[in-house]
């Protein structure tokens, strides 16, 4: 059989949560100055994207301000990837019938590596727009999470049933369509800096499968399979979800708390074959701070508080980032780093970003990576992927 789909599954999990339109990383990061610093923005959020960082920023904003952002980060934890694509490659049909027996147990030995905890694709992005005057924010957007795991089967692994084993991909996905409406306000002078938001939610969510040795996936590619899932799938729950955020603001000096999705509500799965039932909008508590070094030079550090559900079962993730901007006249180069400890063999990754602004107009882009692959995007082994781009209308 052939499983092309498998070569490319850490880019199209990120298609899978990006494509909410018709994507670690699981705090989702909010524009390109999130991205390149690290994720680290909870104290250090100077616009807008306060509506998703942290609501109690938006007391520090005067006047108006309009921003245009999206991105997204995807996860290949264990090596999921990697391991799939050799799976796809072996020709099951020849182990089943036994004339390639010298491939049984390299095929047993992959099912294994599956079945290791932890092994999954985790994924989440912000997509939106807001504007923004003296502390309110009112958007509208996406906060697309999702998830694509294996299902083992240890039965069908001998000679004869093999070519019927039944391990596979599942692929579950929530679209968080939201309007989102936060304030923030100063006390104590503006030292003490407290805000809130109130979303409503229309979570869209998604459910699919694909198995390695059978039928399902032949002749399609992954993001066929995605596509399929959207159309057949689909199951749509309004509910609200509630942010809200500290800071202490003194000058040079900011430290931040915010928690995203406090009362995490879930969303009803279509009700197939190994589906979950439902999954949650994640709650999430993160800490950071911030220092302005100099004039031109910035540092911050962020950190989850909990360890936060993912929309995989029993896959966790609890994060710390960390990052530097450096400004000169026009531009503003950035450069982070990020871990999660909640993943079972955690790895440092990096990210780095590029802004370019003038009176009214700036932009902003910003990409992530982990150390195996490079910047080879078709690299199945890839630990991280992402990017993120903004566009910031100040006045």
């Amino acid at each position: 059989m052939t499983l092309r789909p498998l070569r490319l599954p850490l880019a199209a999990a990120v298609i899978l949560a990006a494509v909410a339109r018709p994507v670690f990383a699981q705090f989702p990061w909010a524009g390109a100055r999130a991205e390149g610093m690290g994720g680290a923005q909870v104290a250090a959020v100077a616009d807008n994207s306060a509506a998703w960082s942290d609501p109690a920023a938006l007391a520090s904003l005067k006047g108006w301000g309009v921003q245009l952002l999206g991105g997204g980060t995807a996860q290949n934890r264990n090596d999921l990837v990697g391991t799939l694509t050799g799976l796809a490659a072996l020709p099951w049909s020849d182990i089943g019938s036994g004339a390639r027996p010298d491939l049984l147990p390299v095929a047993i030995l992959g099912v294994a590596r599956l079945a290791r905890p932890g092994s999954a694709v985790i994924s989440s992005g912000v997509f939106g727009a807001v504007v923004s005057y003296d502390g309110f924010a009112f958007s509208i957007g996406d906060v697309p999470y999702a998830g694509i795991y294996p299902v083992i089967d240890l039965v069908h692994v001998h000679p004869g049933d093999i070519g019927q084993n039944q391990t596979g991909l599942s692929l579950v996905g929530l679209s968080a369509r939201e309007a989102r409406l936060a304030y923030g306000h100063g006390f104590l002078s503006g030292v003490l800096e407290v805000g809130g938001a109130i979303r409503y939610v229309s979570g869209v969510t998604y459910f699919g499968r694909c198995g390695v040795a059978d039928s399902s996936c032949q002749g399609q590619d992954l993001s066929e399979l995605i596509h399929d899932a959207f159309q057949q799938n689909a199951r749509t729950t309004n509910k609200f979800a509630f942010d809200a955020g500290v800071r202490a603001n003194f000058g040079i000096l900011k430290v931040g708390v915010m928690g995203a999705s406090l009362n995490q509500p879930t969303f009803t799965v279509a009700e197939v074959v190994g589906s979950p039932g439902s999954v949650p909008l994640p709650r999430q508590v993160r800490a950071g701070a911030s220092v302005d070094a100099l004039p031109f030079l910035s540092f911050a550090v962020d950190g989850d508080l909990i360890r936060s559900d993912t929309l995989v079962p029993n896959v966790q993730s609890q994060q710390i980032g960390g990052g530097v901007e450096f400004r000169i006249p026009l531009f503003a180069f950035r450069a982070g780093a990020t871990y999660d400890f909640a993943s079972v063999n955690p790895t440092w990754c990096y990210t780095a970003g590029v802004g370019f602004g003038i009176p009214l107009v700036s932009i902003d882009v910003a990409v992530n990576w982990g150390p195996t692959g490079g910047f080879n995007w078709q690299n199945p082994d890839r630990e991280m992927l992402g990017g993120a781009a903004s566009v910031k209308l100040h006045f």
